[in-house]
């Protein structure tokens, strides 16, 4: 296994040649340069990397020594371990007596490099494997459970455990990167969290949860996604997920809760789908109704009133559960004004905001219009 590319090598030489004014040299575990301040020199063997090779332990090679070995310079080769095993190594072109100080220095960065970089691809890689499984859980049909499964184990992750869907959509004012929000958003979430990215850039977490994990339990976690994004995100969250199946509606329940109540109430931080439960369906039914003209007589009351007056009060009347006194109060208004205009509505429209069939008719239509 190749642990040291020529990327990776010309990385650990650019990382130790600002620290010290000597030129350096990484090479593989067959004592070929890969890396090097003088570009010339890639590819070459390196004889004083063949010793550290076969010895197992550093190397030094001074003027009078340097003659003897072919294609050789001054300079001290050290041994770059990972794992407990060579894996290549690293020198520094000089006069021992010079840069024995810096050895140890330069083989301890060179180390560090490469430990940091397997530890990236560690995390790029358990990245994309949790993405992969997100997707799947939350989009396919005829879904082979046992061998997604399988590969969430392979994450110490096990999915029998009641999840929530939680969605992130990046707002339009929003002009932080996919990754650098991932990133932020993944010091959130727990151990047995599932996140992922969809192929719409939308963030996606599965939030393992108690099943008796109440909504005020969950704010807090939402919360603190909010702060970390940047404020500038919708979120929205779906019904709780007994079992892999039921994780693809939480999903379609969340991105439901975004839409339809981020036109609702635009200034909202997150929105929970049980929250919105009538909204949605009503929405959804709405939309689905291909005589759109069905609706039309809500218009009526966009174009009748003061300053919209008779949608204001429709809304109140949704608002208040049909209290007259607490609709008027919020109004400002007397009770005779709200019954003029709760006429006025049913003369517009055919229908009465007192017939709670009419109601819902009219709410229907006002949902429509609000999420078109």
């Amino acid at each position: 296994m190749q642990f040291i590319t020529y990327e990776l090598a010309q990385e650990i030489v650019e990382r130790t040649m600002k620290i010290l004014n000597r030129n350096i040299n990484v090479m593989n575990d067959e004592g070929v340069i890969i890396g090097s301040g003088d570009s010339e020199r890639i590819n070459q063997l390196h004889a004083g990397a063949l010793l550290v090779l076969k010895k197992g332990e550093s190397v030094e090679i001074d003027s009078s020594r340097a003659v003897r070995m072919k294609g050789s310079r001054p300079g001290i080769n050290l041994p770059i371990r990972f794992s407990n095993q060579i894996v290549g190594v690293v020198g520094i072109t000089g006069e021992p007596e010079q840069i024995r100080n810096y050895a140890q220095l330069v083989k301890m960065a060179a180390e560090l490099v490469l430990e940091q970089s397997f530890l990236l691809e560690r995390v790029q890689w358990k990245q994309m494997l949790q993405s992969e499984i997100v997707n799947q859980l939350i989009s396919e049909e005829g879904l082979n459970e046992e061998s997604i499964k399988e590969r969430a184990g392979f994450l110490g992750i096990n999915l029998e455990h009641p999840r929530i869907v939680i969605v992130i959509e990046k707002s339009d004012y929003t002009e932080i990167s996919n990754q650098k929000l991932i990133r932020s958003v993944q010091y959130e979430v727990g151990k047995t969290d599932l996140i992922g990215i969809t192929f719409n850039n939308e963030i996606v977490i599965l939030k393992a949860v108690a099943v008796k994990e109440s909504k005020g339990e969950l704010t807090p976690f939402l919360k603190r996604l909010l702060k970390v994004s940047g404020g500038k995100v919708l979120i929205g969250s779906g019904s709780l997920a007994g079992n892999i199946k039921e994780l693809k509606s939480s999903f379609y329940q969340a991105k439901r809760a975004i839409m339809v109540g981020s036109k609702l109430l635009p200034d909202a931080s997150f929105y929970h789908y049980e929250d919105y439960q009538l909204e949605v369906t009503l929405a959804k039914l709405a939309q689905d109704e291909e005589d759109k003209s069905a609706f039309s007589y809500y218009h009526k009351l966009l174009d009748q009133g003061k300053k919209g007056e008779l949608i204001h009060t429709l809304e109140a009347y949704i608002r208040e559960g049909g209290e007259l006194n607490k609709i008027a109060d919020s109004l400002f208004i007397h009770r005779n004004t709200l019954r003029y205009r709760l006429e006025k509505i049913r003369e517009l429209t055919n229908k009465d905001p007192r017939n709670i069939k009419d109601l819902i008719e009219l709410y229907m239509a006002k949902l429509l219009h609000d999420i078109s």
